[in-house]
């Protein structure tokens, strides 16, 4: 047994996967900086002297974009990894400790690294109402589809419920079905209640181990934050229950048998490990929801930010900021050991380190006076600054600034010299010479372009922002010193919505329930999720098919007939599709796609879209429902009233042409 141990050697730390991809592009930069001083890599890491790791350090400041001291310590830590996981053993103590020194009185000092703290910014339940309002009634970012809507605000409300980290529930490895168990438990009332346990199992690990977490949700008498609502919905739009149950109300209508505490919804086989949070995907019919393709983290960062920055916030929220927030009502609610499970820490230090907030909303002042108590007055001072009126996007004067930068102008310059040489090898188009080394070249250099590009926006947004914050109030102030006062009645904005299903959303969600008794509620809970089944299989028209409106919100309202009675919840909504002609007959003026057309989920503007040319036309049927398909695939005809068997894209244009009269070749 001896010999076998010694023959296996030492037993090598367990990292997770972030971790590994951290050290591996650690140890290739490690591998670049070896080549340049023209050494070996292994040996040199190995001989471990402090003189080298400085050089490398230094090396790493110089050819990169670092700015901040915590960014070069967090690789020199990565490196002391690699350096363990190669010679079986820690570093020395004698460099680790030189390193440590060297790095913020040397490097900071003599490159200007920022060594501030990172602020700890908090969103509470109050800032989480105002997003999810925003969410519901105000925004008018467009998304892909309709059902990242409804996740967003799932996602939201678990966030803050279990001070969870983002990765638990979007990434890699996201959050399933298999995840969640939904109970029928019996309330104080007739009607059952719905109540679901959440089991985190992909968590970062503490100590080597990830230890599996579990949560319990069940329905709140606000509608706005209650997780069960969106839920159930995201649940009944994908079919997943295993029970023949269609329709939310067949479940509140369930009895819990006596002989039992609750029931158990199970799931189908086939979505029990599917993922909840899914992305879209593009198919021959239009971008559909995949059912197998997870939601990924930058793509849901992305939509946070965006919905930051429409509710006027000035700081770029993260969902860390939902995270210390949940985690310091935790620590003032439960025991250490409780905090330290749901937060995923081994000592109370850590979250003492990394998460409690600088700011301290506690009332000293009484505390020390003897007066008494203002907590409120103080945790209103300390919210993070918002202000509606804030830009949400930048104006076409900086956006023309951002064109005509001159590191984006130079990149366009090398663009069209790739597409001159594209061009002088005979393809009419840069598309066409797809293959050819030029073409990689000028995809590569595009990709560089809309890079920058993003940057810039971001960067300039970010200062415009900045600027708007840290000027309003002088301004405010001087215009009231002037005689100028404020509207002292806020009303609320109004937005005429495309779906009749967001309206009814929006409407339903911030319904007083004051003077309703508890069936009336019921209908109105029931009808809310009815209403997110279908918002779920909905897409907004994207903005080319829309006509050109400034980007700014529409402050026009929305009519009430969009709106179902509330007293007949059994009622259905109406077509929003108009009568006209989609297709193009001789003597006819209308150019509208037939695939577009009979697209049920695509909104009313994009299925009555009326093309000028009948050139655009052809050329969106063949980009978005044509080139997707695999050749010679089979297909119905998308026309109105025809239902020919088609034996692929030739007979499509061929029936389209002497059928239809719409010439497509």
């Amino acid at each position: 047994m001896m010999d076998k141990f010694e023959e296996e050697g030492p037993t090598l730390s367990n990292p997770g996967d972030s971790t590994l991809g951290m050290m591996q592009i650690e140890e290739r930069n490690w591998q670049k900086f070896c080549k340049t001083m023209k050494i070996d890599a292994k040996p040199a890491l190995v001989a471990c002297e402090a003189k080298r790791f400085k050089t490398y350090l230094l090396w790493r400041v110089r050819h990169s974009r670092i700015k901040k001291e915590s960014t070069i310590v967090t690789y020199w830590k990565v490196l002391s990894m690699v350096y363990a996981r190669s010679t079986c053993r820690y570093m020395d103590e004698g460099v680790l400790y030189d390193i440590k020194n060297w790095i913020p009185s040397y490097l900071t000092r003599h490159f200007g690294l920022d060594d501030s703290e990172k602020e700890k910014a908090c969103l509470f339940v109050d800032d989480l109402s105002v997003l999810l309002n925003c969410h519901w009634v105000r925004d008018t970012e467009i998304f892909t589809h309709e059902r990242f809507r409804v996740q967003m605000a799932l996602l939201l409300l678990i966030s803050g419920c279990t001070a969870t980290r983002p990765g638990a529930l979007v990434g890699e490895r996201p959050l399933s079905y298999s995840d969640i168990k939904l109970f029928l438990v019996q309330g104080e009332g007739p009607v059952p209640v719905v109540a679901m346990r959440l089991s985190l199992k992909h968590i970062k690990r503490s100590g080597g181990k990830s230890r599996e977490k579990e949560f319990t949700f069940y329905e709140g008498a606000d509608l706005v934050i209650c997780p069960i609502i969106p839920f159930l919905a995201l649940a009944f739009a994908d079919d997943a229950f295993e029970a023949n149950v269609t329709t939310p109300k067949e479940i509140y209508d369930l009895i819990i048998p006596a002989r039992k505490p609750r029931m158990h919804l199970k799931w189908k086989t086939k979505w029990a490990e599917r993922p909840i949070f899914r992305d879209v995907e593009v198919t021959p019919t239009g971008v559909r929801v995949s059912e197998t393709k997870h939601l990924q983290y930058p793509k849901h960062r992305h939509h946070f930010i965006c919905l930051g920055r429409a509710c006027g916030f000035e700081k770029v929220l993260q969902f860390y900021d939902l995270r210390r927030a949940s985690g310091k009502k935790i620590t003032e609610a439960l025991t250490p050991e409780e905090c330290n499970q749901i937060m995923g820490h081994r000592h109370r230090g850590t979250y003492t380190r990394y998460y409690m907030p600088g700011f301290i909303d506690r009332d000293c002042q009484a505390i020390y006076l003897g007066s008494p108590s203002r907590d409120d007055l103080v945790r209103s001072v300390g919210r993070l600054a918002r202000d509606a009126l804030a830009p949400t996007a930048l104006t076409d004067a900086q956006k023309f600034e951002i064109s005509n930068n001159p590191r984006v102008s130079k990149l366009c310059q090398k663009r069209q010299s790739y597409a001159d040489k594209i061009k002088d090898l005979g393809f009419r188009t840069v598309k066409a010479g797809e293959g050819t080394e030029w073409y990689q070249q000028h995809k590569a250099v595009q990709a560089e372009i809309n890079s920058l590009k993003r940057q810039l926006s971001d960067a300039q947004l970010n200062r415009a922002i900045q600027e708007f914050h840290d000027t309003i109030d002088t301004i405010e102030i001087n215009n009231q010193l002037q005689g100028i006062k404020p509207t002292e009645v806020l009303v609320p904005s109004t937005i005429e919505y495309e779906l009749k299903e967001r309206a009814i959303a929006a409407k339903l969600f911030f319904q007083s329930l004051d003077n309703l008794d508890e069936s009336q509620v019921f209908q109105i809970r029931a009808k809310l999720i009815r209403n997110l089944i279908r918002l779920c299989k909905r897409q907004e028209t994207p903005r080319p098919y829309k006509a050109s409106t400034p980007r700014k919100r529409q402050r026009t309202a929305y009519e009430d007939g969009y709106i179902e009675d509330i007293q007949n919840p059994n009622k259905t909504l109406q077509s929003d599709d108009t009568s006209k002609d989609f297709y193009k007959r001789p003597g006819d003026t209308v150019l509208c796609c037939p695939f577009c057309r009979c697209d049920e989920e695509a909104g009313p503007q994009k299925r009555n879209f009326s093309f000028a040319r009948i050139d655009g036309l052809r050329k969106h049927i063949r980009d978005q429902h044509l080139d997707p398909r695999v050749p010679n695939e089979e297909l119905i005809c998308p026309f109105q009233g025809c239902s020919a068997y088609l034996a692929g894209t030739m007979h499509f244009f061929n029936h389209s042409k002497h059928k239809h009269g719409l010439c497509l070749l």
